[in-house]
């Protein structure tokens, strides 16, 4: 059973031992007026003072019949309280310490991250990023200052933090400094600004995205080294356009960059001086016929890009080539 489902449990049972506990208390409030006939109050009060068993005596002396129903309401209550009581207590102090415990263990966890990715900001758009983190595996710390979230974060088992991403300190418990890159979603254009400016100074070399609003706030970011900014309004706009104009066109670039509908998927291969790709041209690999994928294109480490290269184009170091296919066929070029 998950932690959640425990807890859930424990409270469920110590809500029915209540019900129960109440419904003993009105029984010996009854029981005191049929049999002694005492007012209410009294009544009510001699049920309180023999269920908590704090040892006053009794408001009027009791008949035979009062105190055999005295007795046997102190063995039935005495234990409904030790059950409500054990509930209660096993609910507060097993949760306390397995969320400090789990806490722990996420902090610790989250301290060995390396080449991860931090997503700033769980709006519509953060939560869209991180669900496709998460598809692909890819490790992942979210920032938000929104303590509700909590819960969520927890039952999804994401690595999390709750605070301004604007700060330093949080940054830092993210573990910028060890980042891959920084997707900065906070809602102002200021707040993205402000979070680009402190990750660059804390980690000049991590990759930047964020998204912007205003044209001028875009090109601020670019000044300070942002290394992508994206414009929702821009994107939308061109995308209704090309819907509108060019809607296979649309149709082709949705089922490549959702995975989640069919196999084939846009992937990027770096090649480094260990690859065996590495001084070879399209022509003599012949990537197409040994892996089924077509190559897009290729950028280079001087970030020219060069579309549906031509079969002499030869692999350098430091190159990204861009290439289309299936997930598995995929898989097995990067494993080459």
């Amino acid at each position: 059973m998950q932690y959640t489902d425990k807890m859930e449990q424990l409270k469920r049972n110590g809500l029915k031992g209540i019900f129960l506990l109440l419904l003993w208390i009105v029984l010996g409030t009854l029981g005191y007026i049929l049999i002694e006939h005492w007012n209410i109050l009294d009544a009510f009060f001699m049920t309180i003072i023999t269920i908590s068993t704090v040892g006053f005596g009794e408001i009027h002396p009791l008949s035979n019949p009062g105190k055999i129903f005295t007795s046997v309401l102190i063995i039935v209550t005495l234990g409904t309280v030790f059950y409500v009581f054990t509930m209660f207590g096993q609910f507060f102090i097993e949760g306390e310490i397995t969320g400090v415990f789990s806490r722990s263990r996420r902090e610790k966890k989250m301290e060995k991250l390396r080449n991860h990715y931090i997503v700033c900001g769980y709006g519509r758009i953060g939560q869209n990023v991180v669900e496709g983190l998460k598809r692909e595996k890819v490790p992942f710390v979210v920032i938000d200052s929104n303590n509700e979230l909590k819960s969520e974060f927890e039952e999804k088992n994401y690595f999390y933090i709750i605070g301004d991403a604007t700060e330093e300190s949080v940054l830092k418990t993210a573990g910028v400094e060890r980042a891959k890159a920084v997707i900065s979603l906070l809602p102002t254009d200021a707040d993205n600004l402000y979070v680009a400016i402190t990750t660059k100074g804390l980690n000049p070399d991590v990759k930047f995205i964020t998204r912007a609003v205003d044209e001028r706030a875009e090109i601020k970011m670019k000044k300070v080294g942002v290394d992508h900014v994206i414009s929702p309004y821009k994107i939308a706009g061109s995308r209704i356009l090309n819907s509108a104009l060019k809607p296979t066109v649309v149709e082709f670039l949705e089922l490549v960059t959702h995975r989640e509908h069919i196999a084939l998927s846009l992937e990027e291969v770096k090649i480094d001086g260990s690859s065996p790709l590495l001084h070879k041209t399209l022509a003599e690999l012949d990537l197409r016929n040994k892996f089924g994928v077509i190559v897009i294109a290729i950028k280079r480490s001087n970030g020219q890009m060069i579309f549906n290269p031509d079969p002499h184009a030869k692999f350098e170091e430091g190159d990204t080539v861009v290439v289309l296919g299936k997930e598995e066929d995929l898989k097995k070029l990067q494993t080459v």
